[in-house]
């Protein structure tokens, strides 16, 4: 018991601390704002995308178990939790544009930037992180998708119109697009052809792409906290904390219950946590502010649901751990 306890503890006080750091720096005005703007793109576009191409590029075949059988649950779940979501919400708000940033944080997560921390800090130093990275990064390229195409869905069913103004229509031309220029998509297809041939990077980009990517988790996580702003969660305080409940655990409990139900176990339970259980992911803000959504509401929903998933993240993987499901 104390064991557990100390890995959710060892799990979790990482991201706080790099995350309180973000919001220091940022208070102290140490580094200019710019800074962090340029560092959320920095981050996105070269290392993430470098982190998920080694992820890729160097997982073994064999580690993984069923490679598609975890990638396929998590699509079809991502599916019908959108679908549910999007019908309770419509009949509780009846506002569309808040309808459209509630259902979108309710689903999409910060799991391609928080995953890999997690997954490292759990499995520190054992062989099982191999195995858990690997099934990670096959499972990935999948529910980005899904993000992409169900946000740019769902905004668009509830895009609010002017009176006389016909509703924009769903353009799945422009979806596909969009989603293949996405960096990380972009990065899984390039990392495919070493995964699948057993491809070897030579030593020199290897090791230049991996010092990319180590520098991925703390600037992700210090530009995370520089962009909290307690003030800013003023105002649609109820429906943001009721979606920010629903992201970090019904969201998560309702998906590993469905995976442990249809047999999944050890790593692939806890990616489906990660999955499901991290908070709101920052792209909802700016998805929600470009497609005429209550972008305010998206943020306030990101802020929440990234403070109080440090507290869900600990005691779900408390109770894993202890019920031998991770």
């Amino acid at each position: 018991m104390l064991d557990n306890l100390i890995l959710s503890l060892n799990t979790v006080t990482p991201v706080l601390i790099l995350t309180v750091l973000g919001m220091v720096l940022k208070k102290v005005k140490l580094l200019p704002d710019s800074f962090y703007s340029a560092a959320d793109k920095y981050v996105f576009d070269i290392a993430l995308p470098c982190m998920i191409f080694l992820q890729v590029a160097g997982a073994d075949m064999t580690s993984g178990g069923d490679l598609m059988k975890l990638p396929i649950f998590t699509v079809v779940m991502l599916l019908i939790t959108c679908t549910v979501f999007s019908i309770l919400t419509h009949l509780i708000v009846r506002d569309p544009a808040r309808v459209g940033a509630s259902v979108q944080s309710m689903f999409r997560s910060n799991a391609s930037i928080l995953g890999v921390v997690f997954i490292t800090n759990i499995y520190a130093g054992t062989a099982e992180s191999d195995a858990a990275l690997a099934g990670y990064a096959i499972t990935m390229p999948f529910v980005i998708l899904m993000y992409n195409v169900l946000s740019v869905v769902v905004l668009t069913i509830f895009m609010p119109t002017a009176e006389g103004e016909e509703k924009q229509k769903i353009n799945i031309g422009k979806i596909l697009i969009n989603t293949a220029k996405n960096p990380l998509i972009i990065a899984v297809v390039l990392g495919l052809p070493f995964m699948i041939f057993g491809w070897e990077l030579p030593t020199i980009f290897n090791t230049s792409l991996g010092y990319l990517s180590d520098s991925t988790t703390a600037l992700a996580l210090i530009s995370l906290g520089a962009g909290f702003s307690f003030s800013a969660l003023k105002g649609n305080i109820t429906l943001a904390s009721v979606t920010s409940i629903v992201k970090i655990v019904i969201h998560p409990i309702i998906g590993v219950a469905a995976a442990y139900l249809c047999g999944f176990r050890g790593n692939e339970l806890l990616i489906t946590f990660i999955i499901f259980g991290t908070p709101a992911a920052v792209s909802s803000y700016i998805m929600a502010k470009n497609m005429k959504s209550d972008h305010e509401l998206a943020g306030q929903i990101l802020l929440l649901s990234t403070l109080l998933c440090i507290l869900t993240i600990f005691f779900g993987v408390f109770l894993m751990k202890t019920v031998g499901w991770i």
